[in-house]
């Protein structure tokens, strides 16, 4: 797994405090579905990849405080400064984890959606076909296409 950089010096918005990149933004509802797709507006989210990027950053935290520690090595887990960059990182984790899965439903839920709404097909239908299709969202547009015209 390749880590970025954690960046720094970033803004914090005062309600996404625990997010460090820049959200996705969608194209308006009215734009065609093909756009959408390649836009990456039905992509699976970036979110749980930063929450383990949180971990991987926290680690690094962690090996630099130990390193740097001027007291007795074996006493440093229960050091409270040690303690916190855990805390803060697990805490960081969690809400990006737990926005993750909103923001996962939510794009399933506006995949389905749009789809059916483009190929005039049942919502209940569309949800299976989409469930069980095995391939990227482009190669299920292009499906649809083909089995529509036959």
């Amino acid at each position: 797994m390749k880590v970025p950089k954690k960046p720094s010096g970033r803004r914090a918005m005062p309600f996404y405090w625990w997010r460090r990149f820049k959200s996705h933004k969608n194209l308006p509802y009215k734009a065609r579905l093909l756009d959408k797709i390649t836009n990456g507006d039905f992509d699976p989210t970036p979110f749980f990849q930063e929450a383990e990027w949180e971990l991987h950053w926290m680690k690094e935290e962690q090996d630099d405080f130990k390193d740097n520690y001027k007291g007795n090595l074996d006493e440093i887990e229960q050091d409270i400064r040690y303690l916190e960059i855990e805390l803060r990182a697990r805490k960081r984790y969690n809400k990006l984890y737990e926005d993750g899965m909103k923001d996962e439903a939510d794009r399933m839920d506006r995949l389905v959606n749009n789809f059916s709404k483009h190929f005039k097909v049942n919502r209940s239908k569309m949800h299976d076909i989409v469930y069980s299709f095995d391939g990227t969202i482009l190669e299920l547009y292009r499906f649809m296409q083909k089995d529509l015209v036959t």
